[in-house]
C-alpha cells in the first residue's frame, strides 16, 4: 500500500473509481439475490393466478360438454349451462382471490434493502463529493 500523504490526484481518482466499482458490483449481486428470492416466493401467487385465469377462460366458455351433460341429467339443458359457468367462475374467483392475497403477503418484487442500501450510499457520498 503507498503512504498515504503522498500520493497523486491520479492515484487518488484511480483508488476512487476503484472503490466505486467495488461498490456497484456489490450492489449489483445484492439486488440480484433480493430478486430471486423475491422471484422465488411470488412464485406460488403466479401458479395461483395462472390457474385462476385458466378456470376463467373455462367460465366464458361454459359449453365444457362434460359439465353441461352433468347436469342436463338432473337440470334443464340452459340451467345445466348456468350451473356450470357457475362451476367454472367460482373456482376461478377462488384461485384469483387466493393468487392476489399470496401477492400481498409477499409484498412489493423491487429490491427493497438493495434500493435503500443504494439511497444510503448516495447519501453518504454527496457530502464528500461537495
Amino acid at each position: 500500500m503507498t503512504d498515504h500523504t503522498h500520493r497523486t490526484a491520479g492515484e487518488l481518482v484511480d483508488e476512487l473509481t476503484s472503490d466505486t466499482a467495488a461498490l456497484v458490483r456489490a450492489e449489483v449481486r445484492r439486488g440480484q439475490r433480493e430478486l430471486l428470492a423475491k422471484a422465488k416466493e411470488a412464485s406460488k401467487a403466479a401458479a395461483l393466478l395462472g390457474g385462476g385465469v385458466a378456470l376463467g377462460a373455462l367460465a366464458a366458455g361454459t359449453s365444457a360438454a362434460f359439465t353441461v351433460r352433468l347436469f342436463g341429467k338432473v337440470l334443464p339443458p340452459t340451467t345445466a349451462a348456468f350451473a356450470g359457468t357457475l362451476a367454472y367462475g367460482g373456482g376461478a374467483a377462488l384461485l384469483v382471490s387466493a393468487g392476489l392475497a399470496e401477492l400481498r403477503r409477499v409484498g412489493p418484487l423491487w429490491p427493497e434493502e438493495t434500493l435503500a442500501s443504494i439511497r444510503d450510499d448516495v447519501r453518504a457520498a454527496r457530502p464528500a463529493a461537495g
